[in-house]
């Protein structure tokens, strides 16, 4: 599952294998563009997530509070396989060591974009284990990459 066309696009295009299905609500999915291997579902995140071998999510959990965000990653955790399932979390990781990088600016500002705009907020790597381990990923690992967000991978328990 994907939370955006233009990623699950780029995916299965690189690997034709994969067959992605995009998740948003029905007015969304609507209207949706489509895309050769990527299959629109309506539906609400918060209600039920579509059964897959994996589920991408990119800069979606920081819309959220922290209630919604581990109702919505038990979800997740729900539609993967206990096994071999794993949830892959493309999103801002907040820094609390005096380890400056260029996005560090940018990150505190999004930080208080969601503040203003949204219940969610930017999370610390402690504030994102407390929410995986509530929504049942107690083995996670943070991938810091060269850009805004970091990756998170994710195992159900």
């Amino acid at each position: 599952m994907f939370d955006a066309i233009p990623n699950a696009d780029a995916i299965v295009r690189a690997y034709p294998h994969i067959k992605g299905i995009n998740l948003d609500l029905p007015h969304v999915v609507a209207t949706a563009p489509k895309y050769e291997g990527v299959s629109h579902v309506a539906g609400n995140m918060l209600d039920a997530i579509p059964n897959a071998d994996a589920i991408f999510m990119k800069r979606i959990l920081h819309d959220w509070n922290d209630e919604s965000c581990v109702e919505i990653l038990r979800n997740c955790k729900i539609a993967i396989p206990e096994k071999t399932g794993k949830l892959i979390i493309a999103d801002i990781v907040l820094k609390t060591d005096d380890h400056c990088d260029k996005f560090d600016d940018i990150r505190m500002a999004m930080d208080l974009v969601m503040f203003a705009l949204t219940c969610g907020k930017e999370r610390t790597e402690q504030e994102w284990k407390k929410l995986l381990e509530e929504g049942g990923f107690s083995r996670y690992k943070i991938i810091k990459i060269p850009a805004l967000e970091s990756i998170i991978e994710a195992y159900p328990e």
